[in-house]
């Protein structure tokens, strides 16, 4: 398997490399396997006193030449905010490995729990968004300016293999095609949030198991994808069934949802962020639902780097097409 590879690799890679200029870390040290995402593979660097996470980086979901060190910059900007990783070293030449490197703090901690961490995230949300926006930011940052058109567009582009594909029944392909079509045609409300700009570091990719809630502190880890948008991209995905259910096999109630919004406005007075999340919910839906269908085709391919089971089932429940009628009945 491609981690146990990895492994020995990363053992010649420390050795080979003088990494003690970037980290804390002995000649005696140790390297163990700790997760994996879709394009990522994460391991553990330790010796008897420290904790380092290595990650590896075997895919751009973004289409970046330069992937791991847009997420080495992005982590490095976002360290003000107090709730994300510090990251300490950064290796894009796959010279000693053929993925992007870096390196980060290692955070003790759980995956966030909906029933009780619910206060937590919208602090790690409004610390995160308090954050104001420079000039540099919006050069080194993928900015979004016309949020409805932009999950279109990119909608499109993970459907591109998905219209002529074998692997999905044409029952599946109407629907998308009629939610696309519902899309397009009600994209014109975007101009509402031309018209009332707020422009904030989005992660992208909220669910709980990118949260570590530790004892004292917490976090917003995964930084693989972030961009300058609307906050309501981030706390739509974060409140929405298809990321609650991701993971943990929870959805909110109106209380819950009721209750995060309260804590998150603390900080954004006469904010109409509620508003922006229920105009924005069915675009939010169109990229869930797309990615689901792009990734169901990549895993049909035995060559894939990296296969999540896991995923792949909660992929096909998705794509279910009595589940994705229930949840877009509102609007189509």
């Amino acid at each position: 398997m491609l981690k146990n590879m990895l492994k020995n690799k990363i053992e010649n890679y420390i050795g080979k490399l003088n990494i003690s200029k970037y980290i804390d870390l002995d000649d005696c040290f140790g390297v163990e396997f700790l997760a994996q995402g879709e394009y990522n593979i994460n391991f553990i660097l330790k010796d008897k006193v420290n904790k380092y996470v290595f990650r590896i980086n075997t895919k751009s979901q973004l289409d970046l030449k330069n992937q791991i060190e847009y997420e080495y910059n992005a982590i490095k900007r976002l360290e003000e905010s107090g709730v994300t990783p510090k990251v300490y070293y950064v290796d894009n030449s796959k010279k000693y490995i053929e993925y992007g490197i870096l390196i980060m703090e290692y955070l003790e901690g759980e995956p966030l729990d909906y029933k009780k961490d619910l206060k937590k995230a919208a602090n790690i949300f409004s610390n995160i968004h308090s954050i104001e926006i420079k000039e540099v930011d919006l050069k080194n940052f993928i900015v979004e300016k016309n949020i409805f058109t932009d999950r279109i567009e990119e909608s499109k582009r993970l459907l591109k293999e998905f219209w002529n594909s074998r692997y999905i029944d044409i029952k599946i392909k109407l629907f998308f095609e009629k939610f696309l079509n519902w899309c397009d045609e009600n994209k014109f409300k975007e101009e509402y949030f031309k018209n009332n700009p707020w422009k904030v570091i989005n992660n992208t990719e909220v669910n709980s198991h990118n949260f570590i809630i530790g004892k004292n502190d917490y976090y917003l880890i995964d930084w693989e994808k972030p961009v300058i948008s609307d906050p309501c991209q981030d706390l739509t995905q974060f409140l929405a069934p298809t990321t609650t259910l991701w993971k943990s096999n929870f959805i909110l109630n109106s209380n819950e949802i009721n209750e995060f919004f309260n804590h998150y406005e603390k900080r954004f007075k006469n904010k109409d962020i509620r508003e922006r999340v229920d105009m924005y919910k069915p675009y939010l839906y169109l990229r869930a639902l797309s990615w689901c269908a792009y990734a169901y085709i990549e895993y049909q391919n035995p060559n894939k780097d990296i296969k999540n089971m896991d995923t792949y089932n909660k992929i096909k429940e998705y794509l279910d097409e009595n589940f994705m009628e229930k949840l877009l009945k509102r609007w189509i």
